[in-house]
């Protein structure tokens, strides 16, 4: 049976299903579908479903690129230099692109957006099979598809308030991490064993292919109209009001500032996970992509655990705690070489981390007003994959000229100082908001 309509009836939670709908019929799986409200939205549900399925994609082409590279160059510097490339326009362009984002029909933006990226996977694809690809076309359309993210991201995050209700918020983006750690768990398990068994290309046209889902899907979403700037404006205004905001808010800027020292130090860490398998584990892309599943698994558990968590008022501990418990694994990781201690330590790092930038991207989500939300999470993309550029290049020059442990050892103790410092300095009162703010 289909959804009922949106209404604006009392007591009904607009775009949810009536209790004669199909969700009555899932069974012993019906409890667990009532826990995920932001499931009961038509709209969260298609974008959810579309996002699910481009996302393994995207894994599974992200295990078959850093393969190539590794086979192309068999550099340290060129590997980080593929990520540095990628996340430079997210650097460049992510102010900008989150005022368009309040200007523009997000729908709109993001069907844009992923038609793009999947005509990028398909003729690198093109080049893998036909054996004429070079380390330039990796660079070339890595920094194509960093201008398209740069777009698609901040897009993406103020989407999701257009599709559920505030007091759903959290929920949706639990389960929107929920799926991309899913994803990357059976990405890169699919994507090493594809690079091992049948060859590099399939994995870029996989990928392709999987954009047509996320697609379809938002060609079927009407979503609630949001609240926008006005165009008279000059784009640089709108920019600076988004940054007025975050300056006058004491709890957007510290989760900002933490995000940003992690994703320089420490969150760049999957740059040189390829080292750590081929070098300090003495693994192929078999197990690279084993190693990368299990972080998967843990960040799906710690997203599946705040999916259904509900109360907002423990994402102070959240944040700090995933944060240090993160870096600190991130260090026991450079002393391993097990791999078993090694996939042990990974599910720990995907748990934390998670629970650490999910519970950030939450709280600064729920705090901002609808019309500032694509310049506000602007910001947030710039803080945690703008700093991606430095911190990959910066990895790949210490595990260059010093080895691959000593890079994870700086990262991890950097952005654990630095986590620590907040705990201690930052006082409980500045992380809520202010009144009437």
């Amino acid at each position: 049976m289909s959804d009922i309509p949106r209404s604006d009836a009392a007591g009904e939670r607009e775009g949810a299903p009536s209790r004669g709908s199909w969700a009555s019929y899932l069974g012993p799986f019906s409890s667990v579908y009532r826990a995920l409200p932001a499931l009961q939205f038509r709209d969260f549900r298609l974008f959810w479903i579309g996002q699910l399925i481009s996302l393994i994609g995207t894994w599974i082409q992200s295990v078959a690129q850093q393969w190539l590279v590794l086979e192309l160059t068999g550099s340290a510097f060129k590997l980080g230099l593929v990520t540095t490339v990628q996340f430079i326009p997210v650097l460049v362009l992510s102010l900008v692109s989150g005022a368009v984002a309040d200007r523009l029909p997000k729908r709109n933006l993001l069907i844009a957006t992923q038609v793009i990226s999947g005509f990028l996977a398909l003729g690198l694809g093109i080049l893998v099979r036909t054996g004429t690809v070079q380390y330039w076309h990796v660079l070339a359309f890595a920094g194509a598809l960093g201008i398209v993210n740069a777009f698609y991201t901040p897009t993406r995050q103020a989407f999701v308030p257009e599709l559920v209700d505030k007091e759903t918020l959290l929920n949706a983006v639990a389960l929107n991490s929920a799926i991309f750690n899913g994803a990357r768990v059976v990405g890169p398990a699919v994507g090493g064993i594809l690079v091992a068994t049948v060859g590099l290309s399939l994995n870029f046209f996989l990928n392709a292919t999987s954009y047509l889902a996320v697609i379809g899907m938002l060609l079927l979403i009407a979503p609630r109209p949001a609240r926008t700037m006005a165009q008279g404006q000059r784009l640089w205004t709108n920019v600076q009001e988004g940054l007025s905001y975050i300056v006058a808010t004491p709890v957007v800027s510290t989760i900002l500032m933490l995000v940003g020292v992690a994703s320089l130090f420490a969150l760049n860490f999957t740059t040189l996970m390829p080292l750590v398998a081929r070098y300090m584990l003495h693994s192929g892309s078999d197990g690279f992509g084993f190693l990368m599943a299990s972080m998967g698994v843990g960040s799906l558990t710690g997203a599946i655990s705040l999916a259904f968590l509900k109360r907002s008022d423990l994402s102070r501990p959240l944040i700090l705690t995933g944060c240090i418990v993160f870096t600190s694994a991130e260090i026991l990781l450079a002393l391993s070489r097990s791999f078993p201690v090694s996939v042990v330590v990974l599910i720990v790092i995907g748990l934390s981390s998670t629970l650490f930038t999910t519970t950030a991207n939450t709280r600064i989500l729920s705090l901002t007003p609808s019309a500032l939300q694509g310049r506000v999470m602007s910001v947030y993309s710039l803080m945690f994959l703008g700093m991606t550029p430095f911190g990959s290049v910066l990895s790949g020059l210490v595990a260059q000229r010093w080895g691959t442990p000593l890079a994870l050892i700086l990262g991890g103790a950097v952005t654990l100082v630095f986590a620590l410092g907040v705990l201690v300095y930052r006082p409980e009162q500045r992380w809520v908001r202010p009144e009437g703010g």
